[in-house]
């Protein structure tokens, strides 16, 4: 059956524009322009194209909100954190925007500060009725997540030697990030150059009541920090409290040997830190990196390989994680109503110069 060819015309771009309209023009149905703007439609590339340029040519794009009012379904993706100025946080929402909006979804950024009630800025999330949620969030249990947002599931990171049992009733999804290995590899590195005083910088204080311990990233890696020591028959040096910050990191290093404190090794909570440390112990202290002391860092951000710091550090791939919150979003999506599922991505280390 041939397919009628489309129409050439000369209409200007209106703010009245229907899906009709540019059905019409384009010689086909409504339902094959509807599908032209689904980018998981089946739908022949070229005419995509050509149906796609005809709506550009009224322009016309759909009325998502109204389509949502129809359809019983949102496009809408919450994505809740608790900074964003931190260069690891930035880089992940980044990247997990970019991969939703290919996948034809938009995304709602929420801060939800860590000097707030985490109750304060919730309300404005439920009122978008999203269609789920991803809570990069240590205030919040998972299993609380749930009675939180409604009938929007919600994709939760945890953070742990072994993945978590999903419970019976309880529509959360977890992305189970195994930092244990990456961290042990970086302890028999920095222990086969012969570094016997290790010393952490935390990113918080994670023994405060209001932590959920289960889910804290940086509990975890102390964790897996101090039972790799044990491994090794070496002692913790000492912890420093870092609130995953440069400034803090650094004089929390110079405070710390200025004071008589003794490290050949600094392993921080997140690359910021680290490089904190690396600038005390260099500009600071004047003394060399990594021969007397060596720095290791966590999450690669993309600055962690500039020459300037060129940081032996562990993390996974931004694109690892974010491919595998797409698979549990895309999922979760097809069957809201699938008992919550578990996605495996595991921390690895990355050698430079610095240890």
């Amino acid at each position: 059956m041939e397919t009628k060819p489309l129409r050439e015309t000369q209409d200007e771009p209106r703010s009245d524009a229907t899906a009709q309209d540019v059905a019409d023009a384009a010689g086909v149905s409504r339902i094959m322009v509807s599908r032209a703007f689904n980018p998981n439609a089946s739908i022949r590339a070229d005419k995509r194209t050509a149906i796609l340029s005809v709506a550009e040519r009224f322009g016309y794009h759909p009325d998502m909100a109204a389509r949502s009012m129809v359809t019983g379904r949102s496009n809408l993706v919450a994505i809740l954190v608790p900074a964003l100025a931190r260069a690891w946080e930035s880089q992940e929402v980044d990247a997990l925007i970019a991969a939703l909006q290919r996948q034809g979804l938009a995304a709602l950024v929420f801060r939800v500060s860590t000097d707030e009630p985490v109750s304060a800025g919730l309300p404005q999330v439920r009122a978008y009725k999203p269609a789920a949620v991803v809570a990069f969030m240590d205030l919040i249990a998972p299993n609380d997540l749930a009675s939180m947002f409604g009938n929007s599931p919600a994709i939760y990171p945890h953070y742990g030697l072994e993945p978590p049992v999903p419970e019976p009733g309880v529509v959360v999804d977890r992305l189970h990030i195994n930092q244990h290995s990456g961290i042990r590899s970086a302890v028999k590195l920095l222990a086969g150059s012969g570094k016997r005083r290790i010393a952490y910088i935390a990113g918080s204080d994670t023994r405060l009541a209001s932590r959920t311990e289960n889910a804290n990233s940086d509990h975890d890696r102390f964790m897996a920090l101090t039972n790799a020591l044990a491994e090794q028959g070496i002692e913790l040096a000492a912890r420093l409290e870092g609130d995953f910050d440069y400034d803090t990191a650094r004089q929390q290093v110079v405070n710390f040997l200025r004071g008589g404190g003794e490290a050949d090794a600094f392993f921080a909570a997140n690359d910021s830190s680290a490089f904190g440390a690396m600038d005390a112990v260099r500009y600071d202290l004047n003394r060399s990196v990594p021969d007397q002391i060596a720095i290791v860092g966590f999450d690669n951000i993309r600055e962690a390989a500039w020459r300037a710091y060129d940081l032996t550090t562990v993390g996974v791939p931004v694109e690892t994680r974010v491919a595998a919150l797409m698979r549990l979003l895309k999922a979760r999506l097809s069957d809201p109503k699938a008992p919550g599922r578990v996605e495996t991505v595991t921390a690895s280390l990355i050698v430079r110069s610095s240890a």
